[in-house]
């Protein structure tokens, strides 16, 4: 297994690889998906081993010092759930400069050695769109040919996919999974079976497979015990409040 020998500090640094696009100077730059609009202005991640950050690539010079430092002298932990003890200080260093940011973040995972077979799945194709009419956006990103996200396998009920999952980000070395569930099918235990089956794949196939959410999402959450994913560490993004929603 690729990822056993990666260490949990590394795999932060290759999931915020796979989260942002970043510029020759380290800065992140934009969400790394199709459409994915500008990087938050400050990204901060945390591990037992280790913390790492990010600073937006437009940032003043000054304020990114500013950002840098707050950021160093956060200690390390391993209570993963824990807020930066600078973090009101981070928020007003980006006030003085107009920037106003919501907190945004939630736990990192990684799969276990052993990835069970939850069950059957369906591997959505240009062949068979059909299946996603109840799951649209799926259905227009396989017409846009984005390949590089698959695998994209749904559980299929009475001839509809009713759960989904495909690489939602991605490098050359990790993908994290994107899992929907059509409203009126959650609850089922459907996703953590296209989840398993996707993540399968992902190692099969050479890249480390991940898993992120947010510390709101408690059915996401769920997913990740029901298949006993090991959370390595956390994210923490400062997104503008103006484009928060975005």
């Amino acid at each position: 297994m690729i990822e056993s020998s990666v260490s949990d500090l590394d795999l932060l640094e290759l999931q915020v690889r796979a989260l942002f696009t970043h510029d020759s100077n380290g800065r992140i730059v934009a969400i790394n998906e199709p459409g994915g609009g500008q990087a938050p202005p400050f990204f901060f991640g945390r591990t037992a081993a280790g913390n790492l950050w990010r600073v937006r690539h437009d940032i003043p010079t000054s304020l990114a010092g500013a950002l840098v430092d707050l950021a160093a002298r956060e200690p390390v932990t391993n209570e993963l759930d824990a807020l930066p003890v600078g973090l009101g200080e981070i928020k007003a260093a980006l006030a003085e400069h107009g920037l106003q940011v919501t907190v945004s973040g939630g736990p990192a995972y990684r799969f276990p050695s052993v990835i069970r077979d939850l069950g059957g799945v369906t591997p959505i194709t240009a062949d068979n769109l059909h299946l996603l009419g109840q799951m649209e956006a799926y259905r227009l990103d396989v017409e846009a040919g984005l390949a590089e996200y698959e695998p994209r396998l749904a559980v299929v009920v009475d001839g509809a996919a009713v759960a989904i999952c495909n690489s939602a980000r991605l490098t050359d070395r990790v993908a994290e999974a994107g899992v929907d569930t059509v409203e009126a099918y959650r609850g089922r235990g459907y996703a953590p079976v296209v989840v398993a089956a996707w993540a399968r794949e992902i190692r099969e196939s050479g890249r480390i497979p991940l898993y992120s959410t947010s510390w709101e999402n408690h059915a996401s959450q769920a997913v990740a015990r029901k298949l006993g994913l090991v959370a390595y560490g956390a994210d923490l993004s400062l997104v503008e409040v103006d484009s928060a929603s975005s």
